[in-house]
């Protein structure tokens, strides 16, 4: 059984009973969160891979990918098509996806590429400052000290008549568990990608990686999760630790892709396209709201608050992480929240937005922004959906009004980052200027 789907959409065609059924085992076993390999480091909490609505329908979550389960496989494909993410990985990390036609079967040529970018991307960042040479001690017999003397180890050499010393010392090196990792993923993905000459990586990459090999081999042995959190960076190094565990995630997954075995075994790699957008609004933000200073409140943690606190120990309840809060001389001028969702008015949201990000937005607004008497906004952006050209409602009216001269703007934002800036622009030059008229009236 092989089923494919699109990510956030109904299944079409709707599943047989036999399908519905492993779906339905699939949706209670698998979580999203051991096959998802992460773009930025943080994730939110996760989603179903597939779900069940109230009517019957069967939909596909917020991933795209490939996995196997009890020997059937699920691929979701982008909705909006490779090209469209091609655009926000862009635009959020300054990768260009290249064509990777090689020996990929067509419906998981877009993982593969996916995750070599980002993970190619964070490599080269992480070795901005050069590759990762850690400390460690090496110890060495002679018959002088060279560094430190081991006593209990030379006590038994010179029993044992070896007329020699043992002692340790600290060097760097690049022979540890971080290197192996990311040399496997880098073999794992040459492999599944076959693209001539390496057209995927980076120059920098071409030139760090058989510094590397140098030392680990061409085929290291992965190193587990819990190898790579007894390492210990320093802080130029420390870039290397999520590269490194993504480098294990990529290497443990060898093939990429949900091939199916007779085993049962469950199998696959997603990504999370809610992420990815949230990147990618966070990018053509911080362009359009010049001079405002646009901070990213999910990775920022000082930004978050809580709703709640309590009256007898002070203890908060109800963590809230705006994903943008964008500040003006030391003060929050307003808020933007990234939603991979439809704006337009469906059965389960016949007004367009889902009441709980309505709640939300004002859970946000009220805690970042308590105070009454100055103008403050909140941006709910949602996908520009080119299958529904029209404006949805909610957009038309927007702004919204809440009380203490708070609002709400909802915006569906193009998938080009030049005209996701433009538009944001226009969005929020008249909101700029309701603000100042009520701050003069105050």
């Amino acid at each position: 059984m092989r089923l494919v789907a699109r990510d956030c959409s109904p299944l079409a065609p709707q599943p047989t009973a036999a399908e519905a059924a492993w779906l339905r085992r699939l949706a209670t076993n698998v979580r999203a969160t051991d096959l998802v390999v992460p773009i930025s480091g943080e994730r939110d909490e996760d989603e179903p891979v597939v779900y069940c609505a109230w009517d019957g329908t069967w939909w596909a979550g917020r991933y795209v990918g490939s996995l196997s389960f009890e020997g059937h496989s699920l691929t979701i494909e982008p909705r909006f098509g490779l090209a469209t993410l091609r655009n926000w990985l862009f635009e959020a990390t300054s990768v260009v996806l290249t064509d990777a036609p090689g020996k990929l079967r067509e419906d998981e040529s877009f993982i593969a590429q996916l995750l070599a970018s980002v993970w190619a991307h964070g490599f080269v960042e992480a070795a901005r400052h050069g590759l990762p040479a850690l400390r460690r001690d090496v110890s060495t017999k002679g018959p002088t000290i060279r560094g430190r003397l081991d006593v209990p180890a030379s006590l038994r050499m010179i029993a044992a008549g070896g007329g020699q010393v043992v002692s340790i010392r600290s060097e760097r090196s690049l022979d540890h568990a971080a290197s192996d990792a990311i040399v496997a993923a880098y073999e794992v993905l040459r492999r599944w990608l076959g693209v001539p000459d390496e057209q995927w990586m980076p120059a920098r990459a071409k030139e760090l990686i058989p510094n590397l090999m140098a030392v680990t081999g061409a085929r290291p042995r992965v190193p587990t999760k819990a190898e790579l959190d007894r390492i210990r960076y320093t802080p130029i190094t420390a870039g290397f630790a999520p590269i490194a565990e993504l480098s294990r995630q990529i290497a443990n997954r060898r093939g990429l892709a949900a091939d199916i075995d007779a085993s049962g075994e469950t199998k696959g790699v997603l990504l999370d396209v809610a992420e990815l957008w949230e990147m990618y609004v966070l990018s053509v933000l911080r362009k359009a709201a010049a001079p405002l200073t646009v901070t990213h409140g999910t990775r920022e943690k000082a930004a978050t608050k809580k709703m709640l606190h309590s009256d007898v120990t002070g203890q908060g309840l109800g963590t809230l992480i705006p994903d943008a809060i964008l500040h003006a001389g030391g003060q929050v001028q307003g808020l933007v929240d990234a939603k991979y969702k439809s704006l337009h008015p469906s059965a389960s949201a016949p007004n367009g937005p889902q009441r709980e990000d309505l709640y939300q937005m004002a859970a946000y607004l009220g805690r970042f922004i308590p105070a009454v008497g100055r103008m403050s906004w909140g941006v709910l952006a949602y996908p520009l959906d080119p299958a529904r050209p029209s404006i949805p409602q909610a957009e038309q009216l927007s702004p919204w009004s809440l009380d203490g001269g708070r609002k709400v703007v909802f915006t569906s934002l193009p998938h080009v980052a030049s005209d996701a800036v433009t538009k944001l622009r226009a969005l929020m030059a008249p909101v700029a200027a309701e603000r100042d008229r009520w701050q003069a009236q105050a």
